[in-house]
């Protein structure tokens, strides 16, 4: 996780895009909140290309690779630093 910046792409109005924003800072995570309240064609248009109709749509970027992808929604970013945790803390068990 240290490696990756989140972006969160949505609207300042969205209830569950201020939770992904509040959870990256109560993790820590390295986050960028792209806010298309006032731009709905701009906002329609990540929609269409991540084929999601929902926000927040939200990105994990990795800094060393540039490498970015698709998370989901804001219950998937929960379920991938979970998931990413476990593994991390299941390695260090193993050692």
């Amino acid at each position: 996780m240290t490696n990756n910046r989140f972006i969160i792409i949505g609207r300042s109005t969205c209830e569950f895009c201020s939770y992904a924003v509040d959870y990256c800072l109560a993790k820590g995570f390295d986050y960028i909140f792209l806010d298309y309240n006032e731009q709905r064609d701009i906002l329609d248009s990540y929609k269409d290309f991540h084929n999601q109709g929902t926000v927040p749509i939200i990105l994990a970027n990795d800094l060393e690779t540039g490498y970015t992808k698709k998370v989901g929604g804001y219950t998937d970013l929960l379920d991938l630093t979970k998931t990413e945790k476990k593994e991390k803390d299941d390695r260090k068990k193993k050692k």
